[in-house]
C-alpha cells in the first residue's frame, strides 16, 4: 500500500517530498510507537509546505527484507528527497538521506525488554549509515552517547486529553464496569517494564485500588495473583482512554527505561497528577511537576501516590501548563527542520 499526498508544487517550486516508513501502523508494534506514528503523520499531512509519501510494507513477509529491497526502490520511484523511519531499523542503501528513530535504550538501565542484540545492532548501525538519528528526549540522547548526527525531537500530546469531559465520560462506567467508585491509581500498560508490582506494593500500603490497561501479560497475571489491589482491564477502546485518565486519581509510571513516556504528558494535560520514579526520563519530561519517588521503596511509593491523589488545584493547573507545550504540530515542525537540513 502506498499513499501519496497531493499538491506537489507551490508558486512554481517543487515541495520537498518526504517518504515515511509507516510499518508501525500496518504491522504489530508496541502501542506507544503506533500512536506516535499516527499522530505525527496526521500533523505532517495537515501542512502545505511539504509533500508526505507514507509507504507501507506488504501484509506479509519479513520487514527486514522489504526495507532493504522494495522500500528503497519505491522511494526512488516516488522521487522522495528524504526517507524517515520511525523505528531503529532502517534502509541501509538508499538514493536519499535516511533518518532512523531510536525510542529508547533499555539496556542502559538494566531492563531486558526491547534490549536484545537486534535492537542494539540497529542503534549501532545508525551511527555509521543513517543520515540522522532521531530520539524523543535528552535522556535517550545521553544513553546513546556522542553522536554527531543525533537529533532530539520530542513527541506531543493529543488535544483529546483535556480536563473537559465529553460523551465518553458518561459512558465510561457502562463500558468498563470494573472501575472502582473511589479514586484509583492508573497504569497505562502492564508489561514488565512498567514495574506494576512496585505500583501495587505502594498502592496496597496506601489502600488505593490500581487499574492497569493493555493486553494481559503473564507478568501482570503474576502480579494480580499477589495483589488484591490490582484490576487488569485488558485492551480498552482508544476512545475511552482520555476519559479513563480523567476519572483516575493519579497516573503512576515507575519504569526506569522509558524513552519518553507519552502517558505522563497525557495525564498532565488532563489535569491528573503523575507519580514517577526519580531521575528518569518521564520525571524529566514532567519538568519538575511529577511526584518523584524511589520505586524500590514501597513506603515511598505509597506516600507519593497519596500526595498525588490529594494534589492541590494549583498543582493540577501547573501540570496542564507544562503538558500543553508539547504538541504534535511542534513535533512536525522539528522533523521538517531536520529533513530540510539533510535534503
Amino acid at each position: 500500500m502506498e499513499r501519496t499526498s497531493v499538491g506537489l508544487f507551490v508558486e512554481g517550486f517543487r515541495l520537498m517530498r518526504v517518504a515515511i516508513d509507516i510499518s508501525p501502523i500496518t504491522r504489530v508494534f508496541p502501542s506507544g510507537v503506533t500512536r506516535v506514528v499516527r499522530a505525527t503523520l496526521e500533523a505532517l499531512e495537515a501542512r502545505d509546505d511539504i509533500s508526505v509519501v507514507p509507504i507501507a510494507p506488504p501484509d506479509r513477509g519479513r520487514l527486514i527484507a522489504w526495507r532493504q529491497t522494495s522500500l528503497p526502490r519505491t522511494v526512488a520511484a516516488v522521487r522522495a528527497d528524504v526517507l524517515h523511519s520511525f523505528t531503529s531499523a532502517f534502509t541501509l542503501r538508499c538514493s536519499v538521506p535516511v533518518v532512523q528513530t531510536v525510542h529508547e535504550a533499555p539496556w542502559q538501565h538494566g531492563a531486558r525488554e526491547n534490549a536484545g542484540p537486534v535492537h542494539r545492532l540497529w542503534v549501532s548501525a545508525g551511527k555509521r549509515w543513517a543520515a540522522a538519528t532521531c530520539v524523543p528526549s535528552i535522556g535517550v540522547a545521553d544513553d546513546l552517547g556522542a553522536h554527531p548526527s543525533l537529533r532530539v525531537v520530542s513527541w506531543g500530546v493529543s488535544d483529546r486529553f483535556t480536563s473537559t469531559k465529553d460523551e465518553t465520560d458518561d459512558l465510561l462506567r457502562q463500558a468498563i464496569p470494573e472501575l472502582p467508585e473511589g479514586p484509583y491509581v492508573l497504569s497505562l500498560g502492564n508489561r514488565q517494564k512498567k514495574r506494576l508490582d512496585r505500583i501495587c506494593a505502594g498502592a496496597e500500603l496506601a489502600k488505593l485500588p490500581v487499574i492497569a490497561t493493555g493486553r494481559v501479560t503473564p507478568y501482570a497475571e503474576a502480579v494480580r495473583a499477589r495483589s488484591s489491589s490490582l484490576t487488569l482491564l485488558g485492551e480498552v477502546e482508544e476512545r475511552f482512554i482520555p476519559a479513563l485518565v480523567r476519572a483516575s486519581g493519579c497516573l503512576a509510571v515507575l519504569s526506569k527505561s522509558e524513552g519518553f513516556a507519552l502517558p505522563v504528558l497525557e495525564a498532565m494535560r488532563s489535569g491528573r497528577p503523575v507519580v514517577t520514579a526519580a531521575r528518569t526520563v518521564q520525571a524529566k519530561t514532567a519538568m519538575g511537576t511529577a511526584i518523584e519517588v524511589d520505586a524500590r521503596d514501597a513506603g515511598a511509593v505509597s506516600r507519593g501516590l497519596l500526595m498525588a491523589i490529594h494534589a492541590s488545584p494549583q498543582h493540577r493547573l501547573m501540570t496542564r501548563a507544562v503538558a500543553e507545550d508539547f504538541t504534535w504540530e511542534r513535533t512536525a515542525d522539528d522533523l521538517v527542520r531536520l529533513w530540510r537540513s539533510l535534503a
